[in-house]
């Protein structure tokens, strides 16, 4: 059978993650296509081609297609998305069959917030991709012939997109993966768009039908896959309501058949999260959003986020940069969203649904007081007993071909680098500890945490989803890549401390001990010197205060003996 290979060098865009743990339907879908043309595709990521180049196989393969491509500034810590450097690196290699690169490099290479991106040119590639790579590669395969900007129509990709889930498994990370699952593409926005967004500017919308979304769970179900995120899509709450009503009009009746629908075709799935929400839609029409939310609430998996593209709330930046919201409506959307999903969340486990708040700096307009605006929304909501998930807070990446380019040459912005460096640092030391007390209390029971690292005696791991939080479990013996559920302890800034939950007195190492408030030295040290204990009652007996039993009761195992003296 011929053969060619996909290297993964990652994606991130405003609707499209694919770093480890996440796989973009970007590759996905091109073993897909290189199926059902008949070739045996080969997949590598861009992380095991760095630790294993195969200059041979590079050169046996028929057809060569990278996927690579930053149109949104993070810090990543499944994985190092491709630079521009590798990516000319790869080009320049013998090779015995066309080399065709697609994803968001297309429109421009950063790797870094705040700068501006170039067009990568010079590349010695037989096709850049300015479409989509899957219809490029078929419209080749058809014809012979490179059309760069080829697209594909929904019809025409589902085959590609239910074959490409045989990729999953050819995945270094698997089975710790999370699907990117495509629901829609380009802004359901009908008044233009955020000056800087390359979503909206470079994509007409059109919209997946509902089977199949959930055919190409069942296949990536049937491969393996139980993480799903709904996150290509720039409005969740909008997907199918963008015929016959406004584009901005929440759609709870398509969203109850979605994920019911996923549910159905992954039946054993752990994992069920999604993304993008426009604050608009919520405030203008808050008894749909309100039901929608309820609806995503009831039916996906605990720590799930609805991420707001606030931006920014200085009135002369969000008019310049044709943003979406007030700083009254962003209140307004976060007390929506908390209202609506409370009554959904599992007792001890993270809340089902809450806001995230995207913070972007470097827009046309802004200034030193552009701050203050998000300051007052922030003290606002920690006032009140409203809670955000997450603050995400970037600096813009420029692009050539759209309006912001053109906008800070007439409109730069003047916020000076070490007031937003003083702003950024109190957000992380005095706003986002408050925040996490609230989402991850003392108790919290967080399931699945995979380990990923040590630093010190601390073990550090991440459950799978959206944004998830960075779990530090002091005194962890267990080796890295293993999973299990966890009890928090105390947080820290976007971070918390957790013990293994059950917890046991007996098994738990003095680290993990002393992590338990009102466990100094002292006590941890007795506590070790009697163990092991029967029961509840001699483990009361050898604590001087009491009243300590109570702080431990939520860590142990309910409903049964949570002592293993062996």
């Amino acid at each position: 059978m011929t053969t060619a290979l996909i290297v993964d060098g990652y994606v991130d865009e405003p609707a499209c993650f694919g770093v480890p743990p996440y796989v973009s339907p970007y590759v996905r879908y091109l073993y897909g296509v290189l199926s059902v043309h008949g070739f045996e595709p080969l997949y590598r990521t861009c992380d095991s081609w760095r630790e294993q180049p195969d200059p041979v196989l590079w050169n046996q393969v028929e057809l060569i297609a990278v996927i690579a491509g930053i149109a949104v500034p993070g810090r990543y810590r499944g994985g190092s998305p491709l630079t521009l450097a590798e990516l000319e690196g790869l080009a320049r290699m013998p090779r015995r069959g066309p080399l065709v690169v697609g994803g968001a490099i297309s429109r421009g290479y950063t790797l870094q917030g705040g700068s501006t991106a170039r067009k990568v040119q010079a590349l010695d590639v037989d096709c850049f991709c300015t479409g989509d790579p899957e219809a490029v590669v078929d419209h080749f395969l058809k014809t012979g012939a490179w059309v760069p900007g080829k697209r594909r129509t929904y019809q025409l990709l589902q085959p590609w997109a239910t074959e490409g889930a045989r990729l999953i498994p050819h995945h270094p990370g698997f089975p710790w993966l999370t699907m990117e699952m495509e629901l829609s593409r380009g802004c359901t926005r009908n008044d233009g768009h955020c000056s800087f967004c390359t979503e909206g500017w470079f994509m007409p919308v059109e919209e997946r039908d509902v089977s199949m979304v959930t055919e190409e769970v069942a296949a990536l179900a049937e491969q393996g896959a139980d993480a799903f995120r709904l996150g290509r899509c720039s409005d969740i709450l909008t997907y199918g309501g963008n015929t016959g009503s406004p584009a901005d009009q929440p759609s709870p009746g398509v969203l109850e058949k979605l994920y019911k629908g996923v549910r159905c075709a992954a039946p054993s799935l752990a994992v069920l999260h999604t993304d993008n929400c426009n604050p608009r839609g919520v405030v203008r029409y808050p008894g749909a959003a309100a039901e929608a939310i309820g609806v995503i609430a009831s039916q996906n998996t605990a720590g799930d986020i609805l991420s707001f593209g606030i931006e920014s709330l200085d009135p002369e930046v969000l008019r310049r940069n044709n943003l979406k919201v007030s700083a009254e409506e962003a209140f307004t959307a976060v007390e929506v969203v908390n209202t609506a999903a409370a009554g959904y969340s599992a007792r001890r486990m993270l809340p089902s649904l809450l806001p995230g708040l995207n913070l972007l700096f470097g827009l046309a307009g802004e200034r030193n007081d552009s701050l203050d605006w998000v300051t007052a929304l922030l003290e606002r909501l920690l006032a009140s007993a409203l809670t955000v998930r997450r603050i995400n807070i970037r600096r813009v990446m420029v692009f050539p071909e759209l309006p912001l380019h053109s906008l800070l040459e007439e409109h730069p912005s003047r916020l000076k680098h070490a007031r937003y460096r003083r702003w950024k640092r109190w957000v992380r030391e005095e706003v986002d500890p408050v925040f996490l007390r609230r989402v991850a209390p003392f108790g919290t029971i967080i399931k699945g945490v995979r380990l990923e690292g040590f630093q010190g005696n601390t073990a550090f791991g991440r459950p799978r989803g959206s944004y998830p939080l960075l779990v530090g479990l002091p005194g962890c013996r267990e080796e890295i890549g293993s999973v299990r559920d966890v009890a928090v302890v105390g947080q820290g800034g976007r971070s918390v401390t957790a013990v293994p939950y059950p917890f046991n007195p007996n098994h738990a190492s003095p680290e993990m001990l002393r992590s338990i408030p009102g466990f100094g030295n002292a006590r941890v040290k007795r506590l070790v010197a009697h163990r092991p204990f029967q029961d509840t009652t001699a483990l009361a007996a050898a604590l001087d205060d009491p009243g300590l039993l109570s702080t431990l009761r939520p860590l142990l195992a309910e409903n049964e003996d949570p002592f293993d003296a062996q």
